[in-house]
This record gives structure tokens, sequence and C-alpha cells, in this order.
């Protein structure tokens, strides 16, 4: 079962990094398309399409791994097609609803938001959030099979699809105006969401097999998991729709020009948050392998859980600390470097709001984790009233921040920490599941990160390179720097692994004696 986690995770973080890629690269030819400005407007529609879609599909995925796993666990595979079609027929429902709702609301909408050009892209949502559904609904299925490779290759797919006609429509449409570009953009994303449908269903056609006889699942069960679960996934996108409704309003209380602030909350969260969002695929990789391999564990009484929860949270701890402060200690050369376009101020304050973002991701990968066990313990209601407590005290803080003039864009860093250190605090709280890891395996990584922080940014600081060569130096030597001081923790791993496998030999001896 801890090869499933591994197994699992590893398939999901390779997928994860690929896609973050395709992310990236797109963003930045969308950057240069639709300019500063329209990818200000690209990510407001962005912000409400991801809320809508986490609403009405966002647990499902989570909510039909557990229950699948469990019915593995427990031999009734016959709960399984009842299952998945309950998943499937909820997310329709919800995903239809909410695409014609956002049509009828397209125009308010655009105007509350502060950017009617955005009108336009909102009409996509009726076929968008549906499909996301559907996604969702066969993704859940093989998770809960413990099978990862089919998320993987489709959001790949996905992501690949959005990524080449996701630039041409905008490039096609932008001819025509700005509201015309940022509409091909996600007509792009539609097209990518079809391609993965289309592999999940061949996919599920030759290697899902339903029993004919399947017995009737109790729908209540499902429902009564996957609402609380998928509002509660939507406090955070809800979290970013707010942003995009206030934020702009509020700087310019705070004496910014609607312009410039609408370009700014494009860099919070088109520019700073897609660089930033990198390591969380560690995290999120982690927490999806987990959760039905945990379930499955916990619906079989093994004792075995402890263990993988620990060594899944070593893992992710040993990878994701290195990764967000090397991204703190180059984002300036990066930043140069992938947006050419950004003024000397600008590099600065996205550079600034890497500092701070840094603390958020660290946070959040947290609350992911903790979050995972808490759904492996069918603790619904409590995850979603976590996240409502650390959703209020984000937008407070966002609300009142962003008006003074000299905190203005900073205080949606402030509020995403807050709200995942309220989330995480409330989580760690609540989980009473025992984790096998002592404060050394910990620590060691965090202080080997600020002594490779500090080798790196006394070579970028004495040496002069270009911009291509310093970002390729400064990774090998963090590489390097980390490897070495956290030399005695992977000793320590490899000797463990060296020894469960002599005792696993000396058990086989003694069975064939």
């Amino acid at each position: 079962m801890k090869k499933s986690i591994a197994r699992g995770s590893i398939i999901l973080i390779a997928s994860g990094i690929v896609c973050k890629m395709l992310g990236a690269f797109f963003r930045l030819p969308l950057t240069n398309i639709l300019g500063i400005e329209g990818i200000g407007v690209f990510q407001m529609v962005m912000a409400v399409y991801s809320f809508a879609l986490v609403l009405t599909s966002g647990g499902v995925s989570s909510a039909l791994s557990k229950f699948v796993s469990q019915s593995r666990a427990l031999g009734d595979f016959k709960k399984v097609k009842n299952l998945f079609k309950t998943a499937l027929i909820y997310s329709l429902i919800l995903g239809i609803s909410a695409g014609v709702l956002l049509m009828a609301l397209a125009f308010p909408l655009s105007r509350l938001q502060g950017v009617v050009s955005a009108r336009q892209s909102y009409f996509l949502m009726l076929i968008l959030i549906p499909l996301g559904g559907v996604i969702a609904s066969m993704r859940g299925l093989f998770q809960g099979y413990e099978n990862m490779t089919p998320t993987a290759v489709s959001q790949i797919l996905e992501q690949g699809v959005k990524f080449a006609l996701g630039i041409f429509f905008a490039q096609f449409f932008a001819k025509q105006s700005l509201q015309a570009g940022v509409f091909g953009a996600f007509l792009g994303i539609c097209f990518g969401e079809i391609i993965a449908i289309v592999f999940l269903g061949l996919y599920m056609k030759i290697k899902i097999k339903f029993d004919s006889d399947s017995q009737k699942f109790i729908k209540f069960n499902f429902i009564k998991a996957v609402v609380p679960l998928s509002v509660g996934s939507a406090v955070l996108p809800l979290s970013a729709v707010l942003d995009s409704l206030v934020v702009v309003s509020r700087l310019e209380v705070a004496g910014v020009s609607g312009t410039v602030a609408t370009a700014l909350f494009g860099l919070q969260t088109g520019v700073v948050g897609a660089i930033l969002n990198l390591p969380l695929i560690f995290s999120s990789s982690i927490s999806t392998a987990m959760l039905p391999s945990i379930s499955f564990l916990d619906a079989s009484f093994s004792q075995e859980s402890e263990i993988s929860v620990g060594n899944a949270l070593k893992i992710m701890w040993f990878i994701l600390v290195p990764m967000v402060v090397g991204i703190a200690c180059v984002c300036k050369p990066l930043y140069s470097l992938i947006y050419p376009s950004l003024n000397a101020q600008t590099l600065i304050i996205a550079s600034q709001l890497t500092y701070l973002g840094v603390v958020s991701t660290i946070i959040t990968a947290l609350m992911q984790f903790f979050i995972t066990l808490l759904q492996a313990k069918g603790e619904w209601n409590y995850i979603l009233f976590s996240y409502i407590v650390g959703g209020i005290a984000k937008f407070i803080c966002v609300f009142v921040l962003c008006a003074f003039a000299d905190i203005n864009i900073f205080g949606v860093a402030i509020g995403n920490i807050t709200l995942s250190s309220i989330a995480c605090i409330m989580a760690l709280v609540r989980n009473k599941k025992k984790i096998s890891i002592d404060v050394f395996e910990l620590s060691l990584p965090m202080l080997s990160a600020v002594a490779m922080m500090l080798v790196i940014n006394l070579f970028i600081s004495n040496f002069q390179f270009s911009l291509v060569f310093q970002l390729i130096f400064s990774v090998i030597i963090g590489v390097i720097v980390y490897l070495i001081f956290t030399l005695p923790l992977i000793v320590g791993i490899f000797k463990t692994i060296f020894a469960k496998k002599i005792r696993r030999g000396e058990n086989e001896q003694n069975t064939i004696n």
C-alpha cells in the first residue's frame, strides 16, 4: 500500500510538472498577446470559472475516490457502478445549472468586476463547467482504484490542447478586440476538456468492468459527503472571486488608478501565483494519491496507515521546502527572463509578492495534507467549517488592507497566509491520527534550505552572468548545497530501506525453511 502512495504520487507529480510548465508557457505568450491588463481580465474570469467548477464538482473526485476505495477494501464491488453514476448525474445537473446562471449574470458580473470586456467569456461557462464535472467523476473513479495514470495522462492532454488552441484562438480573436482575445483563450480551454473526456471514456471502456448485478447505493451517503466537501473546497476559489470583485476598487481607494489596479491584480494572480503554484504540485499529488490508500487501510483496519501518512509527510516536506525557498532566491532573474515586458518597478513588486507568497505556499501545502487526512475520516462538515472561517478572515484582510496605500496589493498575499494558516491549524487540531515523524526530520530540511538560500544569494550578488546562466548555476548550486546539508537524513532513509529488505529476505528464507 505504501508503494501505491509512492507510485501514484510520482505519476501525478510528473504530470503536474508537465501541466504547470504548459500552464506557465500558456500565460507567457498569452500575456504578450493580451498585455498585462488583458491577463488581468483573463484572471478575473478564471477566478469565477474556478469557483463555479469547484462548487459544482470540486468534492466529487475526493468523495468518489474514498467511497470506491472503501468498497474495494470491503470486497463490495457492486456499489462502484452506482457510485459513479451518482457522481456523474450530480456533477452534470449542478454544472449545467451553474453555467446557465453565469450566462444570465454575464453582464452585471463583469460590470461588478470593473471589466465589462469580460462578459463575452462567461457565455462559454455553459459548456466548460459541465465538462469539468464529467472529468472530475471519471478521475475520481480511477483514483478510487488507486490508478493515477488516467488522471495524469488526461491532465497532460487537457493542458496541451489548452496551450495550443488557447494561444491560437487568443491570437486570432485578439485582432478584433481584447474582449475577443480573452474569449479565444477560454475557447481553447473548452477543447482541452473535450479531449480529456474522450481519452478517459476510452480508457474506462477498456479497463473498468462494472458489475452487471449492481446493487442500489444510498445516494444520500454520497451527497452528504460531496456537498460539504465541494462547498468547502469552493472557499478557496470563492476567495479569488471576491478578490476579483473588491481588489480593484479597494486599490483605487488607496490611490491607485483603475488600469494600474487591474495590472497589479494580474501580477499577483497571473504572474506570481503561476510560479508559486508549482511547488503545490507535490503536496496536492501526494494528498490525492494518499486519500484512497488511507481510506482503504482504515476500512480494512490495517495498522500500516500511520506509517504511510508519516512517510508521505516526510517526502512532501523534503521536496517542498527547498523548492519554495529556491523560487524566492531566483525570482528576480526568473521574472526578468520569462516576463521581459515587466518594468523595474513592477519587477520589484513581483519579487516582494513572491517572498510573502512563499510563506503562504508552505502553509497551504500543510493545509492540503491535513485536510486530506480529515477527508479519509469522513470529517466533511468540519472541513467545510474550517474553510469558511479561514475564508472570512481572508476577505476581511483583503478588504481592509488593500485600501491602505502602504500595503495595497500586498493585502491579497497577507489574506492568503491568513486563510491557509487558520484552515491548517484547525485541521491539525482535529486530526487524531498519529504521524510517524520526528522534529529532526522536519527541522533539518528547513535549516538546509536556509543554508541553500545564503549560498545562492551570495553567488547572485558576487557573480554577473546572463539571466539564463544565472538561473542554471543557482539551481545547480542550490541542489548541491541542500543535498549536502540533508545528507544525514538521506543516509538514514537508505539505511531504513536496506534494513527492511534484509528483514524481508530473512522472513522469506525462514518461510522456505
